[in-house]
């Protein structure tokens, strides 16, 4: 036989319990006697594990506690001894083997006892009895797949730790949390801290933080510094937190509006309930060009006069003379209309809830028939182009 062929490792898939027990058997650790005790606890110990899961009559559910068991104890045994076989075996002999499948389920709780989640008040997807059902069963956990979910809600409850110190540093009540992801807390708290800020903001407030980072210009920068006063134990999950808003959430990019990116980073930030003034004060600050523009005509005479003045390259108003509208159709037979710095500006400074309804407005509803009656070059007096801007938009008629 060649060399490549001599060197097979073989894999042992048994569980773990059977390993010990055989290496037991084998280096004398463990005596007949004492297998003769294990078999008594394991027989009572199936008829109790049948009888909570099913029912102790049962072979099926008999023949399942058995398997139940055993994995229960390979789990203890391989994850407290860390796959010595030895340590394992000498534990057998030492105590009972009831208290190693005690000492498996206690494991099991004490898993299902962290957070899977890092949103506050988030029931579990399981119960503890469907839990261990699971795990004892239909998928036994291996040792490696025990530890990766203990480190995976380890992780959780870290994070969930952080937050409450957050939230209880800026006086939030733990009520307020109510379905609030730990991870957004935290974020929101990172901010108030660099604007030095002493309290969780409500939409308004959080709208006032952000254009006070974006004013600063440059890219978002959160020192470190900042968490100096941090408990060590938080440190870590809050600086993870730090650089992934350094990263990801586009905060100081004037390029987006005001609005549009509070409605994008609004799910990953913790922002307070507020009440109607919070929702004034937020479209008014958000808002302010619009508001600016407009000068608070909301009809769609108004709002059309503005885009029209916008594509045809002159200051927006929400009225204009018969001369100024001759004069905007004369700029658009020569230039063509810009549409794209009225949906610009529709983008940039509307509120976010009628962006879409003005978009339609202009590029739907009144640019086709605009570019149909403006741009007639056989309307050489603009009668049929003055006529369908009357009907659509303000145009103060001389007095006589």
């Amino acid at each position: 036989m060649s060399d490549k062929h001599r060197n097979i490792d073989l894999v042992d898939k048994r569980p773990f319990f059977e390993k010990a027990l055989a290496f037991g058997l084998k280096s004398r650790i463990l005596d007949q006697e004492k297998c003769r005790a294990m078999i008594a606890d394991a027989a009572k110990g199936t008829v109790q594990v049948a009888a909570f899961f099913g029912t102790s009559h049962l072979h099926t559910d008999l023949e399942n506690a058995r398997q139940r068991i055993v994995n229960l104890i390979s789990l203890y045994l391989e994850h407290t001894f860390s796959g010595d076989l030895q340590k394992a075996a000498e534990s057998l002999r030492d105590n009972t083997f009831l208290s190693h499948s005690r000492g498996g389920n206690e494991m099991l709780k004490a898993l299902h006892g962290l957070p899977d989640s890092t949103v506050f008040g988030d029931t579990k997807g399981q119960g503890l009895k469907e839990f261990q059902d699971e795990r004892t069963l239909a998928k036994p956990f291996s040792l490696n797949a025990y530890r990766k979910e203990r480190k995976a809600r380890e992780e959780c409850a870290a994070v969930i730790a952080a937050a409450l110190w957050f939230a209880e540093d800026l006086s939030l009540e733990r009520s307020e949390l109510e379905f609030a992801g730990a991870e957004t807390v935290i974020r929101t708290a990172l901010l108030v801290r660099l604007g030095g800020g002493e309290e969780f903001p409500d939409r308004l407030g959080f709208a006032r933080l952000i254009a006070a980072v974006r004013s600063s210009g440059g890219k978002l920068k959160i020192s470190k510094k900042l968490l100096d006063e941090v408990p060590l134990e938080h440190r870590d999950v809050a600086d993870k937190v730090r650089r992934d808003i350094e990263k990801q959430d586009a905060l100081a990019d004037a390029g987006v509006a005001l609005d549009s990116l509070l409605n994008l980073v609004e799910l990953r930030y913790f922002v307070r309930e507020g009440g109607l003034e919070d929702v004034d004060g937020f479209d008014a600050l958000v808002s302010k060009e619009w508001h600016k523009v407009t000068k608070g005509k909301e009809d769609p005479y108004s709002r059309l006069t503005i885009f029209m003045c916008i594509a045809s390259g002159v200051k927006p108003k929400t009225t204009v003379s018969e001369t100024e509208a001759r004069a905007m159709i004369r700029r658009v037979r020569e230039h063509g209309f810009d549409s794209e710095a009225v949906s610009a500006f529709i983008r940039s400074s509307a509120p976010f809830e009628i962006k879409d309804n003005l978009l339609s407005l202009w590029e739907d509803e009144f640019l086709p028939d605009a570019e149909e009656y403006l741009v007639d070059d056989d309307d050489l007096k603009y009668a049929r182009a003055m006529k369908f801007l009357r009907e659509n938009c303000n145009i103060k008629v001389k007095s006589s």
